[in-house]
């Protein structure tokens, strides 16, 4: 499994870069992706904003480190 780490100050431009990988599908639609978060406030807003941008959220997972 892949690991790409993206980093920066703008959590709203860090949103957009996600929600632009997330965009492509996974080889199988039954794989979620993985998103590593610091908390679960963040892991909330991440869904949030990856409804607001994307229409839905689903078959994601943010685990802490």
């Amino acid at each position: 499994m892949p690991f790409h780490l993206h980093t920066g100050n703008r959590l709203d431009r860090l949103a957009d870069r996600l929600a632009e990988v997330v965009r492509a599908p996974l080889a199988s639609v039954f794989t979620p992706e993985m998103v590593v978060v610091q908390s679960l406030g963040m892991a909330r807003w991440l869904k949030l904003e990856l409804a607001r941008r994307l229409g839905v959220c689903a078959r994601m997972e943010f685990p802490f480190p």
